[in-house]
């Protein structure tokens, strides 16, 4: 299942979320929005490695991932992310 998300974080910045999820397997990731993200590469890598994972943990595994040694974000944070990811998976729960 493809899911869309749209959120602003405290910062006033918007998020654009797009996940596939499949049995509560997180297939893939992609975080955009008003931020910018060096290197992006790293940025890349941190929404791959969330690529498998089990979908009811990954505000934790968001948060680790986008705080990798190295990847700075400007206009949002590791947390914000994170946080907008679990609010994303809550969509998809709610009967």
């Amino acid at each position: 299942m493809i899911l869309r998300h749209i959120e602003k974080i405290p910062a006033g910045k918007l998020l654009r979320i797009e996940l596939d999820v499949e049995d509560g397997i997180l297939l893939h990731t992609l975080v955009r929005g008003d931020f910018f993200a060096h290197p992006e590469e790293d940025f890349e890598a941190a929404e791959a490695e969330l690529s498998g994972i089990p979908s009811n943990r990954i505000v934790e595994l968001a948060t680790r991932a986008f705080s990798r040694p190295g990847l700075s974000i400007i206009g949002a944070t590791a947390a914000d992310i994170a946080t907008a990811l679990g609010r994303a998976i809550d969509e998809i729960q709610v009967p």
